[in-house]
């Protein structure tokens, strides 16, 4: 098994993300409001003033792109057609303004279901 964790920053696309995962059998889940640090991180630029500094670290929360974080528990079997399913719904993961998706092996997990 393993922890399928996904950065969705098109957050436009949860509900048809959600249809097209269930189709595959995905049918629990977590998702969470998030907040994408990128935009915040590149916001301000001017680290020669600590007053600055401060000033910006205040401002950058300003800058945060709401995402979502979605966290899926899946057989070794599922992962591939539902990264391939999210592909296709979301695109290109590589390209800017996307997604971060990675997975996580898991040793016990109890409390599934089927």
């Amino acid at each position: 098994m393993k922890l399928l964790t996904m950065f969705l920053k098109q957050t436009e696309l949860i509900s048809e993300l959600n249809d097209e995962l269930g189709e595959l059998g995905v049918h629990h889940g977590t998702i969470i409001d998030a907040k994408s640090m990128t935009a915040g991180l590149n916001a301000w630029s001017d680290e020669s003033i600590v007053l600055g500094g401060l000033f910006r670290r205040v401002k950058n929360f300003e800058y945060n792109e709401d995402c979502k974080m979605l966290m899926f528990i899946l057989k070794d079997e599922q992962i591939e057609p539902v990264i391939n399913k999210i592909k296709e719904v979301i695109g290109d993961i590589d390209e800017s303004g996307t997604a971060v998706l990675f997975t996580i092996p898991i040793d016990y997990a109890e409390g599934l279901g089927d």
